[in-house]
């Protein structure tokens, strides 16, 4: 007989049954012990019965845990989704493209007062959501952040590298970032991922006008900063490379 459910989940992955979600099931599944601060897991999606047949593919070959619960949450139904927030501590949202089922996850999430973390790399998505809930947000306490995946992870951990590196009056205006991707195996996308790129491309006007809309952030004033020459520059360089 299965534990009865508590009333409120350590963590909430929703859209669960999705190509991101099982491989987010599959590692937290392996935080769940006695000894570990995970101590409640629930996963949620529009379909129960896929769910279901996700979590069991995501604990293979063993049975899932009996104290998992699966949780029916529809983007396109704001009555579930503020069913399922006002359940969680925390939200990982895995269910894209964010541009059509992100800003309602993140809104219930924001009214509920549930930390919210997803996996979205659309521009138009996170600036629309952080100018749209910042405000519930804050007035609930709950955290929205937003670029939590593979290949955003690798850029913030790099940027706070670069950022430590200058030391006062020197500033960092502008960092660009490359990923590089080695393999063994051919690398396949999936359909969630198409749809993000190109409805992102699609909607790059909606992302301009957005932006326009918004009060422009300063960025730190370099002129005042004394000039360095170019062999200065390139001695400074050696020196790091000792």
């Amino acid at each position: 007989m299965a534990p009865p459910e508590p009333e409120v989940f350590d963590v909430v992955i929703f859209g669960a049954s999705g190509f991101t979600g099982k491989y987010v099931i599959r590692e937290a599944l392996k935080f769940l012990s006695p000894s570990s601060p995970l101590r409640s897991l629930a996963v949620a999606g529009r379909s129960r019965d896929r769910v279901a047949a996700a979590l069991r593919w995501a604990a293979a070959p063993a049975p899932p845990p009996d104290d998992v619960a699966v949780l029916v949450a529809d983007a396109s139904d704001p009555a579930s989704l503020a069913a399922f927030a006002s359940r969680a501590r925390v939200v990982l949202s895995c269910a894209g493209p964010f541009r059509l089922h992100g800003h309602a996850v993140a809104a219930a999430c924001a009214a509920a007062g549930a930390d919210c973390l997803d996996i979205s790399g659309e521009p138009e998505f996170m600036e629309r959501v952080e100018a749209e809930l910042h405000d519930p947000a804050a007035k609930s306490g709950s955290l929205i952040v937003s670029a939590c995946g593979f290949d955003s992870v690798p850029a913030e951990l790099g940027f706070l590298f670069h950022s430590r590196q200058w030391a006062p009056p020197s500033a960092l205006v502008t960092v660009e970032a490359y990923v590089s991707l080695h393999y063994t195996k051919r690398i396949v996308g999936n359909i969630g991922t198409y749809e993000s790129a190109v409805l992102g491309v699609a909607s790059a006007d909606q992302l301009r006008a957005l932006r326009r809309s918004r009060p422009r952030r300063p960025r730190p004033n370099v002129s005042c900063y004394s000039l360095i020459s170019a062999a200065e520059f390139v001695e400074g360089f050696d020196h790091l490379l000792v």
